[in-house]
């Protein structure tokens, strides 16, 4: 009786975790040489991972960007410096395209989690200005092309709840780059886990990655 109490407590508990929601929240500012990205994710209303960083800094000394991340998980703060250099950008790519070869697929799975997946809010301002009229009226053009383009590609591939705030402002005789980037998604638990378990039934049925790396490596 006891046990029976036990397991149903447990799958009740399961239930309830796998229809909670996860929120992220994401902001980015660009003020002229200043970058700032910071992201937040919260469960039940606690947040449980905090992440900020200069998005661009210029290391002086070498021809490499440095991103400096501080990291929060669960009230453990970490803080590092990441040099971005042309070499790692190639083994990234190149781990891109060995990945995206062996997952033929992919793009399905995670298509259909991502349907899952909330935008709540979506807010974008941008301050523009080169000092020349007819350039920055051009440029303020191109940016709401952008805009249109990155909104729709998230609107086809997610379920926008609100209508997108977006706004350009041109400055048509001052020199003026200044972004706010502010948004909040949310997917339950459940389908990350559904997602996370198609993934790992696909990816077996792949020959795995590090076999074919550490093959290349030995020749």
């Amino acid at each position: 009786m006891v046990w029976t109490i036990v397991i149903l407590a447990l799958i009740l508990l399961f239930i309830i975790v796998a229809a909670s929601k996860i929120k992220i929240y994401v902001d980015y500012k660009h003020n002229k040489d200043d970058d700032l990205l910071e992201a937040k994710v919260t469960f039940w209303g606690m947040k449980v991972y905090s992440f900020s960083a200069p998005v661009i800094k210029v290391d002086d000394d070498s021809a490499s960007l440095i991103v400096e991340e501080e990291q929060k998980i669960a009230g453990m703060e970490t803080k590092k410096a990441l040099p971005v250099t042309p070499e790692l950008l190639h083994d990234y790519f190149r781990w891109l395209k060995d990945f995206l070869d062996h997952v033929v697929g992919l793009h399905k799975i995670v298509k259909k989690f991502l349907k899952k997946v909330s935008v709540n809010s979506f807010t974008w301002h941008t301050d523009i200005g080169v000092g020349d009229a007819a350039h920055t009226a051009q440029l303020a053009g191109a940016i709401w092309g952008v805009k249109g383009n990155i909104v729709g590609l998230i609107g086809n591939y997610m379920r926008m709840k609100f209508m997108p705030k977006l706004s350009v402002d041109p400055h048509f005789q001052a020199m003026v780059s200044h972004t706010y980037l502010s948004c909040m998604f949310s997917f339950r638990i459940g389908h990350a886990i559904l997602a996370g378990l198609m993934l790992l039934k696909h990816w077996r049925r792949r020959p795995k990655m590090s076999q074919t790396n550490s093959v290349e490596k030995n020749m």
